[in-house]
């Protein structure tokens, strides 16, 4: 399967995930996560740098560059070796769905 076919899926997967969530918070959605989903969601795998990186790497050669390094701002960070490793998941996600 090609990386743009794969970044697509990952990409709908963040966006069902972040529609869970606001319906979690919204008080005439669902009032909480189910167990079992939110297990899932904590379980992950860790993301490392090299992870990121190779998102922010797609995005840079689509012309996202300037969002790129916004998104590096937003994390307190002016490269990807600044960033916090607590913030990585984070920055992926977002980055995922530029």
């Amino acid at each position: 399967m090609k990386k743009e076919a794969l970044s697509k899926i990952a990409e709908g997967h963040k966006l069902i995930q972040e529609g869970y969530l606001l319906l979690a918070q919204d008080n005439k959605g669902m009032t909480s996560i189910p167990k079992a989903e939110e297990e899932l969601m904590s379980e992950g795998p860790e993301v490392t740098v090299e992870d990121v990186r190779a998102v922010l790497a797609v995005k840079t050669r689509d012309g996202k560059t300037q969002q790129v390094k916004e998104l590096l701002n937003q994390m307190g960070a002016d490269k990807l070796s600044s960033v916090p490793k607590d913030k990585l998941t984070e920055l992926k996600a977002k980055a995922e769905v530029l």
